[in-house]
């Protein structure tokens, strides 16, 4: 198989400032805990200091280099088909609650970045959700009529940018683009400026509810607070049963140079292909996006090479100079949880499932969680709460979703490979005992064993050949090739093994 296009990497990540917090040095005694330093973190960390309120923001690796570092940054209301969906199965209160907390949670980074000076190329740009073809076009119109209907900035249209003509678009104008890890560091640097402490290499392994509530680090510190945000993108504390609730999906970018002009849109299609530019340093790249897929229902690099072909069959590409993939969770209705854990929980709070609509999503669920912890009202909160099981419909997704959980927990207790028939380079599920070793071969030949059992719910994992990881298709735990923990829930590594 020829190479996969690009250098292996998040343009985001490659191209940040070289911003560094320290790793805690002592317990901590504050108002609130914040953990995840992502795009939800920050900003409840930033507006809770605001409020006066004691804060730690906590993140296990470097502020802004966990899912957020490897999105597409779009910053925006428009989520591709969202709002007659939602105004069918949960009426238009809940339609409209969602619209208003999205344009505010826009609304609220753009007023950041110009009150701080956040250079981090923030540019407004209209979105279009666009079909290229007439089958759909019937749904892009009611999406635009329930969304004007709504109040949000909607009008159909079938003139874009594009080098060749849509069937049919909706656009939202006065929408956003942005470089995420500058956005993020940028802001996180304010938090600290208004007196949050700001910790990198803070890992959280377990969180204990009460008054206070104590989150026991890695390291073995631990933090006490009156409450905590969990704000991890998939929560690692199993007790709101969120696991059984969404579903993992991965999807890719591609960051290429093209002949032509770059679109100044925003763009994604109904067939969920995205597109979108962003300044380089010599000129500007448009960034491919899609591909996507439930974790383990296909294979990446088959995923990247599609997104390669899309790009080359519309655009003159000249180079595809950064790959790179994200996972995300979809919630049974589409929109996130966000709220108590659960609904006995003392202190604990949690907002997750953006469905890869997580900036302007994420920043009003931090604005969410800051009103309930001070004590306002929220006109949003109902919508999203997190302990909701949702419509009839959202009932039915709850049953085929974890059927399908099922289905690969015993299904792939029955793969047997061999060690002896990985090639270099490569990685498969072999024989070990009475069970199952994850192995990997590398480029010299030396054999690397790990358990292959998710150290989170027990499923088998999956060869990542594109990233070298071995991931969970049940829900999304990541490992690296030594098995330590890359993405939750999972909190253990997995095992070493002694395969021959």
């Amino acid at each position: 198989m020829p190479p996969l296009p690009g250098k292996p990497a998040s343009l985001w990540v490659e191209t940040a400032p070289d911003v560094r917090f320290p790793s805690p040095s002592r317990d901590l005694d504050v108002d609130v805990a914040v953990l995840g330093g992502g795009i939800t973190g920050v900003s409840a960390a930033l507006l809770l200091a605001d409020e006066g309120r004691s804060v730690a923001l906590l993140e296990s690796n470097r502020i802004g280099h966990g899912v957020t570092g490897y999105s597409t940054a779009k910053v925006t209301s428009l989520h591709q088909l969202t709002y007659a969906q939602l105004a069918s199965k949960r009426g238009e209160d809940a339609a409209r609650a969602y619209g208003e907390a999205n344009e505010a949670g826009l609304a609220q980074m753009a007023a950041w970045v110009e009150r701080h000076a956040i250079d981090c190329d923030f540019r407004r740009k209209p979105n279009y959700t666009h079909s290229d073809t007439p089958d759909d076009v019937a749904d892009l119109r009611e999406e635009e009529e329930v969304a004007r209907r709504l109040g949000l900035p909607a009008a159909y249209t079938v003139k874009t940018d594009l080098p060749w003509q849509v069937a049919g678009a909706v656009r939202f104008d006065d929408q956003a683009e942005i470089h995420p890890c500058r956005y993020l560091a940028g802001l996180a640097e304010v938090a600290r400026e208004r007196g949050a402490l700001v910790h990198e290499g803070a890992r959280a392994v377990k969180v204990e509810d009460g008054d206070p509530c104590v989150v026991i680090l890695e390291s073995g510190r631990e933090v006490r607070a009156r409450h905590v945000i969990v704000a991890t993108h998939y929560p690692f504390l199993d007790r709101g049963g969120h696991f059984a609730r969404m579903h993992p999906e991965r999807s890719y970018v591609l960051a290429t140079r093209i002949r032509n002009s770059v679109p100044q849109g925003m763009y994604i299609s109904t067939a969920g292909h995205s597109l979108r530019s962003q300044p380089g340093p010599d000129g500007e790249y448009l960034l491919v996006g899609g591909a996507s897929h439930k974790v383990g229902h296909a294979t990446e690099a088959d995923s990247y090479r599609d997104l390669e072909l899309y790009a080359r069959e519309r655009f003159d590409v000249v180079s595809i100079d950064y790959r790179w993939s994200t996972q995300d969770n979809v919630s049974l209705d589409k929109v996130p949880y966000v709220g108590r854990i659960e609904p006995t929980a003392k202190g604990i709070l949690v907002a997750t499932g953006y469905r890869k609509w997580g900036f302007a999503n994420g920043t009003a669920a931090a604005m969410m969680l800051t009103d309930a912890i001070v004590g306002r009202e929220s006109p949003w909160l109902d919508t999203f709460n997190s302990s909701r099981l949702g419509p009839p419909s959202s009932l039915l997704s709850f049953v085929k979703e974890n059927a399908d959980v099922a289905l690969r927990f015993f299904r792939d207790r029955l793969r047997r490979g061999s060690a002896g028939s990985i090639a270099p380079g490569d990685g498969g599920i072999v024989r070990d005992g009475i069970g199952q070793a994850a192995v990997h071969r590398d480029e010299q030949g030396r054999l690397h064993a790990v358990s292959a059992r998710c150290t989170h719910l027990g499923c088998i994992v999956d060869w990542n050949e594109a990233e070298r990881t071995w991931d969970c298709p049940c829900h999304g735990s990541r490992f690296a090739i030594d098995g330590s923990v890359l993405q939750g829930p999972a909190l253990d590594p997995l095992e070493s093994r002694d395969v021959g």
